[in-house]
């Protein structure tokens, strides 16, 4: 019997999956329970039992703990002659390394995009375009991230972005990983979430859904932890070894996240300040701390162009004529030193965009 393990997001996985005599872990439990036999022999003689990474909480605690003996029962039922493994857990992955039967097992594991000198110089060339009054974070941020470009580089850079809210914190990482991973979605958690004992299953492991099966199954090598500083100090000791090494494991999984890029944002206003709140263990953790000012005028009207352009492009041509009509930019240009950040100027534009079309219903 083959065993094909695949560490990865579940995107690259199905590249490997068959489209025909396949098996699903989920169809082979609803066989398993079907009372009409018709019904159980649609899977028979399939070639390949494939597992995708969310059917392991979908079975019994008995079946992850006999995984081999089950998988080589049900093959001589079903006819399948590989497995095929999505991010398996870590009973599973020991059951098939000690193993004192004939199995022979295949390890592919994602390669992520890693952070080279051209990443480097787009950021360099286009940062401002993207994020407005921050030419000294641009600088820091470059600084920060050259050594990711070094050969054998391996441990995380651990990177806390704090300042005022909405000036482009979370906007960078977003940035970031758009210029490293241009096909993928930014891996982010809200952490401003983390505040009762089902987030604490999810940090610390939960059979069905967790914060280690997520790094699994994640697109890409960067990662945001937004509003890191509300989230419960309980959480904090569970990214030491995360933060140090690269190593997040759990009673279910372990995860290996070598040469990634970690960006942690909140609203504190000193290093001092996230020193005494988040307590020494953690601080001493961060690798870099990036401080974001409030926004110039310069940089509100800025934004204020970028968003009209980006707003005004979701309506239809005859609301974009009307709206065209308003001098919309201009009115809140007047008004540019009672606007206070990027969340605000947007909230406020789209109310007043709307204030004529509602007119004409």
């Amino acid at each position: 019997m083959k065993f094909k393990i695949f560490n990865g997001p579940k995107s690259e996985f199905d590249k490997s999956v068959p489209t025909e005599n396949a098996l699903t872990l989920s169809n082979l439990v609803r066989s398993l329970d079907s009372k009409e036999t018709s019904h159980s022999d649609i899977y028979n003689n399939c070639n390949t039992l494939v597992i995708y990474s969310d059917e392991y909480s979908g079975v019994a605690d008995f079946f992850i703990e006999g995984f081999l003996i089950y998988s080589l029962l049900f093959a001589e039922k079903y006819g399948y002659e590989e497995v095929l493994l999505h991010n398996p857990p870590a009973k599973i992955l020991h059951q098939l390394q000690t193993s004192q039967t004939e199995v022979e097992i295949s390890v592919d594991t994602y390669k992520y995009s890693k952070l080279e000198l051209s990443h480097l110089r787009y950021i360099k060339q286009n940062f401002d375009e993207v994020i407005y009054g921050q030419s000294i974070v641009k600088n820091e941020l470059l600084a920060s991230l050259y050594c990711m470009t070094n050969k054998g580089v391996q441990k995380p850079t651990v990177i806390m972005l704090y300042g005022p809210t909405s000036v482009g914190k979370t906007e960078t990482a977003k940035f970031v990983n758009k210029v490293v991973n241009p096909k993928h979605t930014l891996f982010r958690k809200q952490l401003s979430m983390f505040h009762n004992e089902n987030f604490m299953n999810y940090i610390f492991g939960d059979k069905s859904n967790s914060f280690a099966k997520d790094l699994l199954d994640r697109e890409t090598n960067i990662i945001l932890l937004d509003e890191f500083d509300k989230a419960h100090p309980m959480f904090y000791s569970a990214f030491y070894q995360f933060f140090d090494e690269g190593i997040y494991s759990d009673k279910f999984y372990e995860v290996n996240l070598e040469n990634t890029i970690i960006f942690c944002t909140s609203n504190y206003q000193s290093e001092k300040e996230i020193k005494k709140n988040l307590g020494a263990p953690i601080y001493a953790r961060f690798d870099h701390f990036i401080k974001f000012e409030e926004l110039t005028t310069f940089a509100k009207e800025a934004i204020i162009d970028s968003v009209y352009k980006e707003e005004l492009m979701k309506f239809n041509e005859n609301d974009q004529s009307e709206i065209e009509k308003q001098d919309i930019k201009n009115k809140l240009k007047k008004k540019v030193s009672s606007l206070n950040n990027a969340r605000e100027i947007r909230k406020i534009m789209i109310q007043t965009m709307s204030v004529p079309l509602i007119d004409k219903l």
